[in-house]
């Protein structure tokens, strides 16, 4: 392993004299204002210990800056408790003003751990961010003494990146569509799934950018030709920060083809946000507004409108994570009169709990387990016909596993198996079902 020796003036210059200078810009007046400028000294002397003593202190006096984190990082890290370093610049990363600082530290630490990769991405970070000339060139250097390039991400960047992939499935009982127009055939077939999706930035980039994406799948059975699926989707997203939290909001289009033919158009808004909690836990915030339309009367029921509210939590471990949220939908429907039966609804309040987790398996290998339970209640009863009256709940468990091996720079292979099971108090809608998936992905 090639050493990054950050010694003598770039190291000071790095971990204390740029702490000196944030902590005057940001030191403010207060009990523990005095136990901070103590610190700043101790640390200028070299006495880190006693530097971590002082900043201690002040927290404890009631000091909260970013200024006094970012110096009790560097004393941790000088005096070689990288761990502790390391989960404090991690909550820095997510703080404008700190986040090249936080970046460049951060692979200064994988370096001394001896994590080389890590060490890489942390540094190719701190050398993508322009905040400051002088770090992005420290960066440059350290990636130089690794052996690896530094590679820039324009602030516009016109190049499109996206995917293409294709993949067989056996599909144990086709079921119809989606959640809204909701069947089954009590038939087995396979089919072919194709789907390709596209995206550039349009200005700037994750951390302050508008990026816009466009995707296309297609689903076609072998037998049941009548259930063949396709779609087409456009999406404008802004990512911005709103203090503490990223944000990312904006809309998206999505054209629904069934049976060969026009189904229904999705027009939403949707806003996100993510906010680091410690080290490794993250709070996800989700709300999402869609106005669906029928574009083939058929199915004009149902028009109406969509809401979804999500919350979770992610916690992460290296490359490995978790994903665990709760989910409340929302739907005010037209519903159905005067066909069959007098009156349907198909305006469902739904309740999900959901969680994935993604696992590397060695170093090409991953893996994904995705479970969801999900509880359904239909706002208004259905008037049969014969006059019998029923408000139709569903209760539905699914559970999935895929593993993907990536064989080439650009191509991944995967299998995945889905099962679910709707338990419903309307006897055809109950169903088991169990999908088999193969497929290859090509990434450009």
């Amino acid at each position: 392993m090639v050493n990054v020796v950050v010694t003598g003036s770039l190291k000071l210059y790095l971990c204390v004299m740029l702490g000196l200078l944030v902590a005057v810009a940001d030191a403010h007046a207060g009990a523990g204002q005095d136990y901070f400028d103590t610190g700043v000294r101790a640390s200028g002397k070299g006495d880190y210990s006693a530097a971590l003593r002082h900043f201690t202190k002040a927290k404890q006096a009631g000091m909260d800056t970013a200024a006094l984190k970012y110096n009790v990082a560097v004393s941790y890290y000088r005096l070689r408790q990288y761990e502790n370093a390391r989960r404090i610049f991690s909550e820095l990363a997510d703080v404008g003003s700190f986040e090249q600082l936080a970046y460049f530290n951060l692979g200064l630490i994988a370096n001394k751990q001896k994590d080389e990769p890590a060490a890489v991405r942390w540094f190719q970070r701190a050398y993508r961010n322009v905040s400051s000339k002088k770090i992005q060139v420290l960066a440059e250097e350290a990636l130089k003494r690794l052996g690896n390039s530094p590679r820039r991400v324009r602030r516009s960047d016109p190049d499109w990146t996206g995917f293409v992939s294709g993949s067989l499935s056996y599909d144990s009982n086709v079921t119809l569509v989606n959640s809204d127009l909701l069947g089954v055939t009590n038939e087995n077939d396979t089919a072919m799934d194709v789907s390709a999706s596209t995206a550039r930035w349009l200005k700037g980039g994750i951390n302050n950018g508008v990026r816009m994406s466009f995707g296309a799948s297609l689903q076609k059975y072998s037998k049941l030709s009548q259930n063949d699926y396709s779609q087409l989707s456009a999406r404008v997203m802004r990512y911005d920060r709103l203090g503490d939290w990223k944000m990312r909001i904006g809309g998206s289009w999505d054209e629904i083809y069934f049976n060969g033919s026009e189904y229904q158009r999705i027009v939403s808004v949707d806003a996100r946000s993510r906010k680091v909690l410690s080290e490794n836990n993250q709070l996800r915030l989700r709300y999402k507004l869609s106005r669906i339309q029928a574009t083939d009367a058929v199915f004009d029921y149902l028009d109406g409108w969509r809401q979804q509210l999500r919350a979770g939590i992610q916690l992460r471990d290296g490359k490995d994570r978790v994903r665990y949220y709760y989910q409340l939908e929302l739907n005010n429907r037209k519903d159905r009169m005067g066909t069959i039966d007098p009156f349907v609804s198909y305006s469902p309040t739904r309740h999900t709990l959901r969680a994935t987790g993604w696992w590397g398996l060695g170093s090409s290998w991953y893996t994904r387990l995705d479970a969801r339970y999900r509880y359904g209640r239909y706002n208004d009863p259905s008037i049969l016909n014969g006059g019998a009256i029923e408000r139709r709940t569903d209760s539905q468990i699914r559970l999935s596993a895929r593993i993907s091996h990536v064989f080439a720079r650009r191509w991944t292979v995967d299998g995945q198996y889905i099962y679910t099971n709707n338990d419903s108090s309307v006897d055809r809608r109950s169903y088991d079902r169990s999908i088999v998936k193969a497929g290859v992905t090509w990434s450009f």
